[in-house]
């Protein structure tokens, strides 16, 4: 079990898809990517916040997830057995911008389960509980700027807002502050794997 986090604009989407696809290939093993995304709150619940305004304005901030509810499937997924020989996650709908129950099956002849997403590897409860429940911790570091810059350019491509301008300030009111805090609340790594310009992999310094 391996947890792939970092902040947005990473490309850690990318990554665990094309971890996965070499992992069944060039290794041919069973493999399995679940996203964090299927543990956003839905919009309803944002709705019923002391401030939906600031919640629906700062979706994808560390509270805006039910963080616990991801470390109990991925402990759910740690002790699975034939007796529950198959666990569904749920996914994020792009198109309707919610969650829904019909993710990926994690089966229990799986043989190599991934995670990815922000908070997976934030030192804060309780998402710090899955330190100890993968076996394998990697962070996609990005430089900041870059980040922006890709995010922003996501968000014009989707259509979420045609002003550039406009969404490189959404950046910095919701996604630019969600990177700042996974950066300095980020826990034990085993592996970084950089995804600037320049890529490469390397341990985290001691």
């Amino acid at each position: 079990m391996i947890a792939i986090a970092s902040g947005p604009g990473s490309g850690k989407s990318t990554i665990g898809g094309d971890i996965s696809e070499r992992i069944g290939k060039d290794h041919k093993l069973s493999c399995s990517v679940v996203s964090v995304e299927g543990f956003m709150l839905p919009k309803a619940d944002l709705d019923k916040t002391d401030d939906p305004e600031k919640a629906h304005a700062r979706r994808s901030a560390k509270w805006t997830f039910n963080g616990k509810a991801m470390v109990d499937f991925i402990r759910r997924c740690r002790h699975q057995t034939k007796m529950e020989k198959q666990i569904r996650a749920p996914d994020f709908d792009e198109e309707a911008m919610d969650p829904h129950p019909h993710g990926e099956i994690v089966d229990v002849e799986t043989q190599v389960l991934i995670f990815e997403g922000i908070y997976l590897l934030s030192d804060t409860e309780p998402w710090k509980e899955i330190q100890e429940l993968v076996d394998d911790k990697w962070f996609v570091h990005v430089e900041p700027g870059l980040s922006r810059k890709r995010v922003a350019k996501r968000r014009q491509n989707k259509g979420i807002e045609k002003d550039l301008d406009k969404c490189y300030q959404q950046y910095d009111e919701s996604d630019g502050k969600n990177n700042a805090f996974i950066t300095e609340h980020l826990g034990k790594v085993d592996l970084i794997i950089e995804n600037n310009d320049e890529k490469g992999l390397h341990e985290p310094e001691k």
